[in-house]
């Protein structure tokens, strides 16, 4: 929040014009092409357009930046490095310049609504209102590019943390009105208006991406804490019994057993007699014979059961699917477990015949909270045969000799 006027980690500017600074860094990324960050080059260039920029100054205050937080790395790349503008930097400078009390996503839904609330009482020109309108889509872009690194990098506890930092629905609802005020009363203006709108749909389009990798990881871990107990308790009061039971329609339930009373199991042991073998020599093989028995018989067999194994262990993985991401599962396994999937998969991927492919990045994720700390990004493919429907062949051979 402090980002936008402070002049080094632990102070805050003398020079009250050095804020201008992060409101050009910020209006760097008004300008589109966003989506996954800008470099430092493309920064510095589009910041240069503006008048009366000290580069020395600039590249100084970035580096501020960089250090409070308020410029993000998309990814931790050092050679390709990207940056995003942190949504509470966005808020800090909208504090700063409108006096705004609320930080993060009401901020920016109080200034829409400000927006809109003016151009009905008609207290803006058609000027300002294109100078808003351009401004505001600016901001609903930089809190996509912000969710889409989130969603793209965070982890699991960082998504649940900041999921409520965001409400996709809100922003649409509130930019819809802007641009039903805006084509009523600036109706030349309807172009921005419908870029404005843009914006906001694909602002919950990612707000949608990452509620559904925090369900994904979730049931992949089997943290049922995401969930409001709201939900449950609605689902329990409200729900079908067709839909409560469709919770337990992949779980594996064990046979039933006959009932057994203690008195039985007491019987049973008391007539137990357990049976005492006496061991005994194995009988000397005859020299006449056909020799020693093959060590390498019925290994094929062996090799063939532990392939089978192995295949039956990939499909279990990818549950139907031809290619799954395999890090999410790694993290929430212990670590004897997580070694044991890798190896197997590993050896199955170095079968020639094996349609099954493990593939490694050289990347290295580090989740404290997880259960496997260590892991690289994996994904597991399958590239399974096109099954031909009966009699296709024997109809084309018969054609043939024809």
């Amino acid at each position: 929040m402090a980002a936008p006027v402070a002049s080094h980690g632990g102070a805050v500017v003398e020079d009250p014009s050095l804020v201008r600074y992060a409101e050009l860094v910020i209006g760097a990324f008004s300008q589109g092409d966003i989506e996954h960050g800008l470099t430092r080059a493309q920064i510095v260039e589009r910041v240069n357009r503006a008048d009366g920029v000290d580069r020395n100054e600039l590249d100084r205050r970035i580096d501020t930046f960089v250090e409070l937080a308020m410029l993000l790395p998309y990814r931790d790349k050092a050679h390709q490095q990207r940056y995003v503008v942190s949504t509470d930097a966005v808020a800090g400078s909208l504090f700063f310049r409108k006096g705004l009390t609320e930080g993060g996503i009401a901020e920016l839904l109080q200034l829409l609504g400000s927006t809109a609330d003016a151009i009905e009482a008609g207290r803006h020109d058609a000027g300002k209102v294109a100078e808003a309108l351009v401004e505001q889509r600016g901001y609903v872009e930089m809190w996509t590019a912000a969710v889409n690194r989130l969603t793209d990098t965070a982890t699991l506890s960082e998504l649940v943390a900041e999921r409520s930092q965001h409400d996709g629905d809100r922003m649409l609802a509130q930019v819809e009105r802007v641009v039903d005020v805006v084509t009523r009363h600036h109706r030349t203006l309807r172009i921005a208006a419908a870029a404005l709108l843009t914006a906001a749909q694909a602002y919950l389009v990612a707000t949608q991406r990452l509620l559904e990798r925090i369900i994904d990881e979730g049931a992949s871990t089997r943290d049922f804490s995401l969930l409001d107990p709201a939900d449950y308790a609605r689902l329990a009061t409200t729900g079908s019994i067709e839909v409560l039971a469709a919770v337990f329609e992949d779980v594996v339930w064990d046979p039933p057993r006959p009932q057994v009373l203690p008195a039985d199991v007491v019987a049973a042991l008391r007539a137990y007699r357990p049976h005492h073998h006496k061991q005994r020599r194995p009988p000397v093989e005859s020299s006449a014979g056909n020799g020693a028995a093959d060590p390498l018989e019925g290994l094929d067999e062996r090799l063939e059961i532990l392939r089978r194994h192995r295949e039956h262990t990939a499909e279990l993985l990818l549950q139907g699917e031809a290619s799954i991401e395999l890090s999410a599962h790694l993290r929430a396994t212990p670590w004897p477990g997580a070694l044991r999937v890798i190896v197997e998969l590993a050896t199955l991927e170095a079968d020639q015949l094996s349609a099954y492919r493990l593939h490694l990045a050289d990347s290295l994720v580090i989740d404290t909270d997880a259960h496997t700390t260590w892991t690289s990004d994996a994904r597991l493919t399958v590239e399974r045969p096109t099954i031909t429907p009966a009699g296709t062949g024997d109809a084309h051979e018969e054609r043939s000799s024809r």
